[in-house]
């Protein structure tokens, strides 16, 4: 009612935005106007890039609070990033393809590469150590072409960055690999790294920070799978896409209902009669985070699991008494459409070129096959413009999460999360458990054989959480995963020297050197605890109110007749004057509109 109304000056204000790419290449400029829908802009970046299978892809930015966002196809780009400065956009993979031999065109299958290979760089793809030597000699292949000892010199394998600890001992079996690959064409190479990539268990997975009852962190990955979480170093629970009944949020808390009883091995008829259904729940950092997470889980569940969008459902959740909540539409197609609509492309596969991450190393194939296609030709070429120096190493600044492993349960939860809210944690019960718990270094996986390959390198998976580059700028580098356990464990020491001199004062003599230290105030549980008063207090009034107005109201305005109701006449007859008040403001009200 009270809303402004935009006038046609202000829809026809044009703003501009940035779109930033998987290969890190110069930023591309938009411009749009207040009423253009996000469809529109993600069409012509599609067109910027020659892309046809755009059904996998996705434009994400952070909002102002430092939350990511996928851009909704639907609403207006102004209403979606108001409040973001400046407007930048990173064009990502949304959904990652169960199969990504399946896509038709190379040109598709390059940018999922390019993808994987930022998962990979910042520890989101977790593999052996053994796999990530080959996968990081694909990437090389891909990049440089056939090994030439004049092209190459010693060394040369340093200026990639492609795992997130990379040792000389590991680039020198790279080395060693990547001469085995002659003769292969980066379409090839791409080939081998997507499928191997597509055979991790953390393939697709962008993790999510979650905390269960008891207020131990997890991370929460949303694949084509499934739901699945990981707790300190392995994964704990996998609810597939056929168990899972309803996903919801209400506040921070994400709520997943789970068949618990249901089988594939089960006959059909008995699963019915067995069904149960259990709400499993995860406290997010925030209410936006909670709500990013829900709008996540619904979509990628409906992208796998529908046969055709044209019945999606609209889904609602987080509402309650004194908030709508919020609803969701899918849009676009589902992975069953998108793969039928591949097939009928008819256009010959598109000439595009690769960008090369290190303009200085010479790229050069030579082709094993004389009849050899003129497009796997063409896609050796390097861009004419090298990349800014500032975006070369694939920049995300990340946020440090502990490690996850590989060793995955073929079904089901080792541990639950029931709904409940979760029970802050003492730094000082942290540290305990940092230092009395053993940190796998080998990827997060169980030691294996691995051919002579190093496994003793430490390529810890370490999911970094990117804030799509907004961050690339910052100077100071944020502490890794073993800084946080160091200090932690630093703090603990303290706090135990501390206890030992207080409780015996010879202790305290003999070590002069050693400064007391204060110990922190406990965190307090009194916010949760206003709030939760605060809300009962509100629903106590408005109900108190309540009843006092229908006491009013049968007492003064009804003819019943009740010892109980008459005495309590004669005990509110001062109240008599307000009547009258009440019956005067009604008959004018009436009169007036008569």
């Amino acid at each position: 009612m009270f809303r402004k109304r935009s006038t046609k000056s202000d829809l026809q204000t044009e703003y501009t935005c940035s779109i930033r790419f998987l290969d890190d290449s110069e930023p591309i400029q938009l411009s749009f106007k207040k009423d253009t829908i996000g469809q529109w802009l993600f069409d012509r970046v599609c067109e910027k890039l020659n892309l046809v299978e755009k059904d996998y892809f996705g434009l994400r930015f952070v909002d102002s609070e430092k939350q990511r966002h996928w851009l909704d196809p639907l609403k207006t780009v102004y209403k979606q990033m108001k409040g973001v400065n400046p407007m930048v956009l990173c064009f990502r993979v949304k959904f990652y393809p169960e199969d990504p031999m399946k896509l038709h065109e190379e040109i598709t299958r390059y940018y999922l590469f390019l993808q994987l290979r930022r998962d990979l760089h910042h520890g989101r793809l977790l593999c052996s150590p053994s796999d990530a030597i080959v996968m990081a000699a694909d990437i090389i292949q891909s990049e440089v072409g056939d090994y030439e000892p004049e092209e190459h010199p010693p060394g040369y394998i340093a200026e990639f960055k492609m795992l997130p600890k990379q040792t000389p001992k590991m680039e020198e079996q790279m080395h060693e690999i990547h001469k085995t690959m002659k003769g292969q064409v980066p379409a090839d190479a791409e080939a081998d790294f997507l499928k191997k990539a597509a055979a991790m268990e953390t393939y697709g997975v962008d993790p999510h920070q979650v905390k269960d009852q008891r207020g131990d962190q997890l991370y929460l990955g949303v694949t084509y799978q499934g739901i699945m979480t990981f707790r300190g170093s392995r994964r704990t629970q996998l609810f597939k896409w056929n168990q899972i009944r309803r996903i919801a949020y209400e506040g921070k808390m994400f709520i997943v209902h789970v068949n618990i009883s249901e089988d594939e091995d089960t006959p059909p008829k008995k699963r019915k009669k067995e069904k149960k259904q259990q709400p499993i729940g995860y406290k997010c950092s925030t209410v936006a985070a909670c709500k990013y997470l829900w709008r996540c889980a619904v979509e990628q569940q409906l992208f796998f699991t529908l046969s055709t969008s044209l019945n999606a459902p609209k889904i609602r959740s987080g509402g309650s008494l004194l908030s709508r909540g919020s609803k969701f539409r899918f849009s676009g197609r589902c992975q069953m459409e998108a793969y039928s609509a591949s097939e009928n492309i008819k256009r010959s596969e598109p000439n595009f070129p690769r960008t090369n991450s290190l303009p200085s190393v010479v790229r050069k194939h030579h082709s094993h096959d004389p009849n050899e296609s003129k497009t796997s030709t063409l896609n050796m070429s390097v861009m004419s413009e090298p990349l800014p120096e500032a975006r070369r190493p694939y920049n995300e600044a990340a946020i440090d999460v502990p490690q996850l492993n590989s060793t995955i349960l073929d079904e089901g939860p080792t541990k639950i999360a029931p709904i409940a809210v979760p029970e802050e944690v003492m730094i000082q019960d942290k540290a305990k458990n940092v230092s009395s718990t053993p940190i796998i270094k080998i990827n997060g996986s169980v030691p294996m054989n691995t051919s002579g390959l190093d496994t003793s390198a430490d390529i810890s998976y370490n999911p970094n959480q990117t804030r799509e580059d907004d961050d690339d700028d910052e100077d100071e580098a944020k502490p890794n995963l073993d800084e946080q356990i160091q200090k932690l464990e630093e703090h603990y020491e303290k706090v135990m020297i501390e206890q030992n001199s207080t409780s015996s004062p010879a202790t305290t003599t003999t070590t002069p050197n050693v400064k007391p230290v204060v110990k922190a105030p406990p965190k307090s549980k009194c916010a949760a605890c206003v709030k939760v008063t605060a809300k009962l207090f509100f629903y106590s009034l408005m109900f108190a109110i309540l009843l006092l107005a229908v006491t009013f109201f049968i007492c003064f305005y009804t003819k019943y007749q009740h010892p109980l109701l008459t005495e309590a006449r004669k005990q509110l007859v001062f109240l008599e004057p307000v009547k009258h008040t009440i019956d005067k403001t009604i008959d004018a009200v009436v009169k007036k509109f008569k």
